[in-house]
């Protein structure tokens, strides 16, 4: 994940961890803020796994989801729309990485 000039922007990220459980596939468990090169922010990236339940009783490792909205008119229209994401795939994993690592600390130091 590099610029023009080769170099690879610092990234930052902020969590909150934060646990419920879902009624659809996934359970939410918390929020992150991701800040490319001190100059650009992502916000309420979440922070998701999904729910056992949903997979056949086995408990599957956390996952990120960038924020998005609903496009479309109708009901057969209607879909999800990244509103910001990584353009590649390096920079996807670094994100990812770095916020679950993020998320992990915040979640072994959580009250419980």
């Amino acid at each position: 994940m590099s610029n023009k000039n080769g170099e690879t922007p610092e990234l930052a990220t902020k969590v909150r961890v934060y646990h419920a459980e879902g009624k659809g596939k996934a359970d939410l468990l918390g929020f992150a803020d991701l800040v490319i090169g001190g100059a650009f922010v992502i916000k309420s990236i979440r922070i998701l796994r999904v729910n056992p339940e949903k997979a056949g009783g086995e408990v599957c490792a956390p996952f990120i989801s960038f924020p998005s909205r609903r496009s479309g008119r109708s009901e057969e229209e209607m879909r999800y729309v990244d509103v910001a994401h990584p353009i590649t795939s390096e920079a996807y994993h670094a994100a990812a990485k770095l916020i679950l690592d993020h998320y992990r600390q915040a979640a072994a130091n959580a009250p419980q």
